[in-house]
């Protein structure tokens, strides 16, 4: 009356997911995707790839000059240069929109901020000499309130004032 319920273990067992697991090549090979491949171009034949260039827009990097007083608080900190809003440094990652407050400045405005592309400063000249990015390019300071210019993703490298003066306080990227 008892049945043996275990598999057979003179048939082969087969699993469709086995060479999956194992790492090993799918059952389709296709011969043809082991070439390698190159993109060509439909007006003259040649290889499309050597005209791929980066852009210029991408990864930019906030940074304030050593003379700047930071202070990070909800209100304008009188006799700090620069007062970062608590709510901006809440979040390591996040969209801004030019109606978001960044903080408040003194008189002196923009002139605490460097904007750098990789390694070399762009406020002041590039390394070919031939493009400039300008703090007001990104940041205003109307009235003594920091906003930016368009829609940013922001990257924080750093959330108290010293750390801010040192390291810079974000990346950014134009969304």
């Amino acid at each position: 009356m008892s049945k043996n319920l275990e598999p057979k273990r003179d048939l082969p067992h087969f699993d469709p997911y086995q060479r999956y697991f194992k790492r090993l090549k799918p059952h389709y090979s296709y011969p043809e995707t082991n070439k390698t491949t190159c993109m060509l171009s439909l007006v003259n034949n040649s290889n499309t790839n050597h005209d791929i260039r980066p852009e210029h827009h991408g990864l930019y990097k906030l940074s304030l000059s050593p003379n700047a007083d930071i202070a990070v608080a909800s209100k304008p900190v009188f006799g700090a240069s620069i007062t970062f809003h608590a709510d901006l440094l809440a979040h390591n990652s996040f969209i801004v929109k030019p109606d978001n407050l960044l903080g408040w400045v003194d008189m002196r405005g923009l002139a605490y901020f460097t904007i750098c592309s990789g390694q070399h400063p762009l406020g002041v000249n590039n390394v070919n000499g031939n493009a400039t990015t300008l703090p007001s390019q990104f940041i205003s300071a109307e009235n003594g309130m920091l906003r930016f210019t368009s829609a940013l993703r922001i990257y924080l490298l750093a959330k108290k004032p010293r750390d801010i003066q040192e390291h810079g306080l974000c990346y950014f990227t134009p969304v």
